[in-house]
């Protein structure tokens, strides 16, 4: 690529300077060897050329994509240069996460002179300080200054008067997994549900008993492919949720108390009853279509064989599972094995989960491609080697041809029986696991972080 001089400065005895005669392609690998952003923000400073340069690697790379001023303001510690760089890159930037105060934020960006970030698609707000919460204030300046954003986030207490000013809001969430001093008011919740065109919409609340309902906008709802409510929220509305066309995934949060109505009489009241009764409701009516269920067994009160005759059995539909925090005898899961396109199947925290029932998934289950069995401390390390002998035996040619007919199995195993064995053997390193098993430390995707795959209560999605 010929090298462009125009607009490049000459050196003091008026002649261009050597580094100034290369091509973009000598320049581009100069600035690919740079060590940190500041070096970077000086580069793009030399001249036009050298700023567009700049500007085209830091657009290629998307590292800057997201903005996080507090972290940017670490990088760029001097004023001009983080001003210089947030003005360059706003046309581009596409997702916002804040750390701050949204006020600090709203302030910070007045100082540097932004009036609208345009491109900007995603906001995601989780403040350090868990009690700064967001005036309605900042919230309608925040509908100005990212007018486009189709997926908000707020981990903190908000009565959500302008969330319905976001006009392009597609995704909402608003659950966190902590108290909350209030939750959303009804009359933004209503508005929101009928001005914006939602796909997802999470209004779970962590403590006490949601007075939220969505009698009034559930016909708004069509688009809606993901909703995350609590029961008690879901009760009066069940029949019309299971009818929104576009619904795939459905959570429900089990209320932490529950109020009594005064004519009722403590000693006749049941909450369990209560607790499972939309669950087997929405397995009868969506049998054909579920294709995951996921279960938090410590607070969903289900006695052993509460699944044996289950509509969803004729149908074998199931592609991922997830028992978790399960005390019974685990034998019973043998059954799930006909579930021939099981490609997830999560047991974290099953107290007495052991080697044979998940050996009998590994042989029966050909599309097995996820297994989490984190806190499940009866596992022993003589199931790995069990594991991969019985993928070696279906495709004992993966290693030397290259080929893969199945992609390898991914293992979550945080705290389980065997995860000081994998560390001090290194099997994640290790020639004879590689490509049949990865083992990974972590937890699988758009699973919840901790005990259980999915917080107190349970998660369907359906076809």
């Amino acid at each position: 690529m010929a090298s462009d001089n125009e607009d490049s400065p000459s050196s003091p005895t008026g002649e261009i300077a050597e580094i100034l005669k290369l091509n973009d392609d000598c320049l581009e690998e100069i600035f690919e060897r740079l060590p940190d952003l500041q070096t970077e923000i000086y580069f793009s400073q030399v001249c036009q050329r050298f700023q567009n340069i700049s500007l085209g690697k830091w657009r290629i790379s998307h590292t800057y994509d997201t903005m996080d001023l507090e972290k940017w303001r670490e990088l760029l510690p001097n004023f001009e240069d983080l001003y210089y760089f947030i003005h360059l890159l706003q046309p581009y930037i596409k997702e916002m996460y804040v750390s701050s105060c949204l006020c600090t934020l709203l302030k910070d960006l007045d100082e540097i002179h932004i009036t609208e970030l345009p491109q900007v698609t995603s906001f995601y707000y989780d403040p350090e300080d868990v009690d700064c919460y967001p005036s309605n204030r900042s919230i309608r300046k925040l509908t100005l200054i990212v007018p486009g954003v189709r997926r908000l986030r707020l981990t903190t207490p908000t009565d959500g008067r302008y969330l319905s000013h976001f006009k392009h809001l597609e995704e909402l969430h608003l659950y966190e997994d902590q108290h909350k001093a209030y939750e959303l008011r009804q009359q933004y919740l209503d508005e929101v549900c009928h001005r914006c065109d939602l796909k997802v919409l999470d209004i779970r609340t962590f403590d006490g008993v949601s007075k939220l309902r969505l009698n009034n906008c559930v016909k708004s709802l069509q688009s809606l492919t993901t909703l995350k409510l609590n029961l008690s929220t879901i009760k009066s509305v069940l029949p019309e949720i299971m009818k929104l066309p576009a619904l795939k995934q459905l959570v429900v949060l089990l209320c932490s108390e529950w109020h009594i109505p005064a004519e009722v009489s403590p000693d006749w009241y049941d909450p369990k009853i209560r607790e499972v009764e939309e669950f087997y409701a929405i397995m009868e009516q969506k049998a054909k279509e579920i294709i995951c269920v996921a279960v938090d067994g410590y607070y969903m009160p289900l006695e052993p064989g509460w699944d044996k005759n289950l509509p969803i059995w004729p149908h074998k539909n199931l592609q991922r599972l997830a028992i978790c925090s399960w005390d019974h005898s685990t034998d019973y899961l043998e059954r799930y094995t006909c579930m021939k396109d099981l490609q997830l199947l999560c047991l974290r925290n099953c107290t007495h989960l052991n080697d044979d029932v998940l050996l009998k998934f590994v042989d029966l289950c050909p599309r097995l491609q996820q297994l989490d069995v984190s806190y499940c401390r009866e596992v022993t390390p003589s199931f790995l080697s069990r594991a991969l002998k019985i993928l070696k035996q279906k495709d004992p040619h993966r290693q030397n041809s290259g080929y893969c007919k199945t992609p390898p199995l991914f293992i979550f195993y945080v705290l389980s029986g065997f995860e000081e064995y994998v560390d001090k053997e290194n099997l994640k390193t290790s020639p004879d696991y590689k490509d049949y098993i990865v083992f990974k430390p972590d937890f699988p995707v758009r699973s919840e972080r901790g005990l259980s795959f999915v917080d107190r209560g349970y998660q369907f999605e359906f076809i």
